[in-house]
């Protein structure tokens, strides 16, 4: 049975604590939702110190920051490597701002010093990365750019201060590569564009710690409630997370990935190659396999999700749609798209059997997905079949609540996203 559909928005958001763009600011990844759907849901759950949240694909941490700001424990799991470290970094409130603000003198001084050695800076593991795997050549970032930022990486690594602090330090970095030193853009896909002119990374970096200093200080005394962030795969997320000790959540808020050609790991490439969390194509492809399959190139032979879908008739009939498009199509990848479709479809099935057994009975959930039609124009009504699958689970009281619309470049026309809401039974079928 489908979820329900309403029309009923969201209620206005509720007047918050503090204004915590800084925290947010941090670091931001262009797919994610708003720090304010995050403060609603919240307040429409009910939820209070005395529960549980968790975000089985947190990102860059936007539920963790807003349920910490409310006092409210929370736990978030993400097979990115760069994400875990972004959101880490973002829930780390107990660094000293006056401190942090110190250490930027020190790394001007060592940014000064490891600029003076550039044969050092290329043989380090990110330049090495990007070099090797044509980043450079392709204009992802300029190499004069790249080196300097390399510099600065030094510079941090070289302090003798807590981890927590280096960190902070590498988060501000990676953001200012990102954001204004790389030519990377979003459109709303990846790609790269002009150089931009007149980028002083130093200074702007120095600028971005200031920020953080700044917004350290506002929550130093904010109550918060505890943060755990556990890198993995949404797909197992019960045995992962009872082998952190966790067996009980009170509600779900979160984003899983849509099926489209986002490839998250490309998205982010930068990030990971500045944490050396990737070094090569092995590195890479095992951050691919932890994750939900959502697109051609993350999909490989031993894949077997679709197993849990093979009964839906929907699914199936959109995955023969696809197929008998593709056979017009000479490109290789577009043979792939009906596998993506039943991959994806069947890993959030087994995505939602591993939350079930971890959501406490009468726990609510709240899934923000996008209907898709990037595989030849065939509409997928993501929402609708995520919502036949939970309540193939076990989930009850599903709703499909509009919340915005975005242009799809592809189709050339606005595509709904939704959020899916639903509640584990207070009382099991039977007993």
């Amino acid at each position: 049975m489908a979820a329900k559909t309403v029309a009923k928005q969201l209620k206005p958001v509720l007047p918050q604590r503090f204004l915590n763009g800084e925290i947010h600011d941090w670091y931001r990844i262009v797919h994610g939702y708003s720090d304010h759907l995050v403060t609603n849901l919240l307040q429409k759950f009910k939820l209070t110190k005395k529960h549980r949240v968790l975000d089985p694909f947190c990102g860059a941490g936007t539920t963790l920051v807003e349920c910490r700001k409310a006092g409210i424990s929370c736990v978030g799991i993400d097979a990115n490597p760069s994400s875990c470290f972004a959101a880490q970094v973002k829930t780390r409130w107990h660094v000293q701002p006056e401190k942090l603000l110190t250490l930027i003198p020190l790394v001007t001084d060592g940014y000064n010093y490891f600029l003076r050695t550039p044969r050092l800076l290329k043989k380090d593991a990110t330049y090495l990365y990007l070099s090797e795997t044509g980043m450079i050549e392709r204009g992802w970032i300029e190499e004069h750019r790249l080196v300097k930022a390399i510099a600065v990486k030094l510079a941090i690594n070289k302090l003798d201060v807590p981890r927590a602090y280096r960190d902070a330090l590498h988060l501000a970095l990676i953001a200012e590569v990102v954001d204004s030193a790389s030519n990377v853009r979003f459109g709303p896909e990846l790609y790269c564009g002009e150089p931009r002119k007149g980028i002083r990374l130093l200074r702007n970096f120095q600028k971005r710690v200031r920020l953080m200093s700044d917004a350290l200080g506002i929550v130093r005394d904010v109550p918060r409630g505890t943060v755990r962030i556990i890198r993995g795969d949404a797909r197992d997320c019960s045995s992962l997370l009872r082998q952190k000790g966790y067996r009980r959540f009170h509600a779900v808020i979160c984003s899983p990935p849509y099926p489209a050609e986002h490839d998250y790991t490309r998205n982010s490439r930068l990030e990971l190659a500045f944490l050396e969390a990737v070094r090569d194509r092995r590195s890479l492809r095992s951050i691919k396999k932890g994750m939900i399959r959502s697109h051609t190139k993350g999909i490989y032979s031993t894949d077997n999700d679709s197993f849990w879908v093979e009964d839906s008739d929907t699914i199936q009939r959109i995955a023969s749609a696809i197929g008998i498009k593709v056979k017009t199509k000479s490109h290789g990848f577009a043979r792939l798209y009906s596998k993506v479709l039943t991959e994806y479809f069947g890993g959030m099935k087994k995505h939602f059997d591993e939350v079930f057994k971890v959501l406490a009975p009468g726990g609510r959930c709240a899934y923000v997905v996008g209907d898709q039609s990037s595989y030849l124009r065939v509409h997928i009504p993501t929402g609708m079949i995520l919502g036949q699958l939970a309540r193939d689970t076990g989930f009850r009281n599903l709703r499909l609540m509009p919340w915005r619309s975005r242009w799809s470049t592809t189709t050339s026309k606005k595509i709904a996203e939704n959020i899916l809401l639903m509640q584990k039974p207070k009382k099991q079928v039977g007993k």
